[in-house]
Formats: structure tokens, C-alpha cells, sequence
């Protein structure tokens, strides 16, 4: 399950190549659904992926030495089992002690498919068998945020997804600031193979700098992490940082609820579409 970047297009014909990089350039680049950040305070998320048991035993440990709350996108077909390759990822006795304690369940479709590969109908089964799969953490849980499996997204997926969830974060590297999408939420990798304390304290000076919203995402947690994963070491360092830095430590779904705080009811540019906050646990 493990990856970030959009799938290639090996065996595609050229028609279907050029439509298919058409689509995506749309989709990172046409602001569909709007937030606007408008007077809040620099806000930081942890996010996790997939997601393995570890991010749950020491990722979510360390969040609430913080007294922070992590967002964790989970695609259920995979509970309990092994990611290809990866770490195993967490069980629903996991999943249920993380939500207990305050951090956020998201969604990231049910068996990880590439979004853009498959048809609106399957993705349609993907997240109703999703759901119903989280049903057994808890029976009452409300998923209101996506992540895009491996990061991959078109403009006709993304649409879809938006119209379904308060979020869709992306994999596309960068800071939320001024007027951002909610089809496609920037963020940057916590991964300790491509990033140090130096690349994180200067994402969250930058953050501060432009009181934008940072999003981190991993997967494993572990002394020696898999490519996609982080150190616990560099998992503390940066949600202390950002913490003693004076950003708020948020979930995805308590960074939205934050930001329509913060909007001013009678601005003209502020989407309507975010007058109602999204509930938030964290």
C-alpha cells in the first residue's frame, strides 16, 4: 500500500497518456472547492497513511506527549494485515484506542486503488465499503476528510471526492495559505530518508511567516522507518517545534473548524460552502 507519488502511465495509449496528464494538471491546479485562511493562527497536522500499527503505538504516543491529535487515513481492506512489503499495518483494537483518545479517523478509499484508474461506480463501492469497514471501529464514526491514494487525482475524481468530504488532502508539496483548495490540500512529507530538522523548522518558519496551515504526512513510525516512514526522534522534534513555535497543533477536521472560526461571516470572498464547521474531536 505504501507510496506517494501519482502512478505512471506505462501501457496507456498516447491519447490516453496526454488525457490522463491533461486531467491532473487540471486537478493541482484549478482551485474547485475553496478555504479560504483568513486572519488564523499558523496551524499544524500530523497525518499518517495507510496506516501502519506503529503509527498508531508510538505516532499517536507522541502527539499526546504534545497534547496534540494526529488525522489517520485509513483504507480498511488492509486492517491487520501487511502492507506490500511494509510494516503491518494497525488492527481495529488499535484503531479504536487512537479514536478514543481524540485523534481523527480519515478516509483513504477501502483496498488503496489509484483513484484516477478506476470508475466513479467503483470508487462510489470503495467508499461505502470503507465506511462500513470503520463502522467497526466505532458505530457511530463520521469520516469527513480523504486522502488520495498515492497522492493520484484528476480533475473528474477530485470533483467527485469534494462533493463527498469536508477535505482531500493531496501529495502535492506545500504550505495552505491565502486561498487554498479543498479538493486538493498541499502538504509535505515527515519521511526521515528525504527530511531533517533544518527542511522542518524552516516549514514551520515559513508557516508562522504567512499563518498559513502546514500539513505533515508519513505512514510508519519506527527507529529505522521504511522509506515512507519517520523516526520517532524526528516525530518529536517537529511537533515540539511547532508547538514551542507557537503554531496550533491541530487534526484536519479541528484545522477546519478553526479556519470557518476565524472567517469573517460577512466577507464576499469566503465560500458559503464552509459557513457550517465540520465536528471536531481533537
Amino acid at each position: 500500500m505504501f507510496g506517494n507519488s501519482s502512478l505512471d502511465l506505462d501501457g496507456w495509449s498516447l491519447p490516453a497518456k496526454i488525457a490522463g496528464k491533461a486531467s491532473r494538471f487540471l486537478a493541482r491546479n484549478v482551485r474547485s472547492k475553496a478555504l479560504v485562511l483568513h486572519e488564523t493562527p499558523p496551524i499544524v497536522t500530523f497525518t499518517f497513511d495507510d496506516v501502519p500499527a506503529s503509527a498508531c503505538e508510538i505516532g499517536a504516543d507522541v502527539l499526546e506527549d504534545y497534547d496534540a491529535r494526529g488525522t489517520f487515513y485509513i483504507a480498511g481492506r488492509g486492517c491487520a494485515e501487511a502492507g506490500s512489503g511494509g510494516p503491518p499495518l494497525a488492527s481495529l483494537d488499535q484503531l479504536r484506542t487512537i479514536w478514543g483518545n481524540g485523534h481523527e479517523i480519515g478516509c483513504h478509499t477501502y483496498s488503496h486503488p489509484a483513484v484516477s484508474r478506476i470508475s466513479l461506480d467503483q470508487l462510489r463501492v470503495e467508499l461505502e465499503q470503507n465506511q462500513s469497514a470503520l463502522k467497526n471501529i466505532d458505530r457511530d464514526i463520521e469520516v469527513r476528510n480523504f486522502a488520495y491514494p498515492y497522492g493520484d487525482l484528476t480533475f473528474r475524481t477530485k470533483r467527485y471526492l469534494e462533493a463527498r468530504f469536508d477535505s482531500c488532502r493531496s501529495v502535492d508539496r506545500g504550505i495552505n495559505v491565502g486561498m487554498a483548495d479543498l479538493g486538493s490540500l498541499k502538504a509535505w512529507p515527515l519521511e526521515s530518508g528525504s527530511v531533517d530538522r533544518a527542511k522542518v523548522a524552516e516549514l514551520i518558519a515559513r508557516t508562522i511567516e504567512c499563518r498559513g496551515w502546514l500539513i505533515f504526512y508519513s505512514h510508519d513510525v519506527a527507529e529505522r522507518p521504511s522509506k515512507y516512514g519517520v523516526s520517532p526522534d524526528l516525530l518529536q522534534w517537529a511537533v515540539g517545534a511547532a508547538k514551542m513555535n507557537g503554531c496550533v497543533l491541530a487534526t484536519v477536521a479541528g484545522a477546519l473548524k478553526l479556519i470557518a472560526a476565524a472567517a469573517v461571516p460577512n466577507d464576499p470572498s469566503y465560500p458559503k460552502t464552509m459557513a457550517a464547521a465540520p465536528p471536531d474531536r481533537a
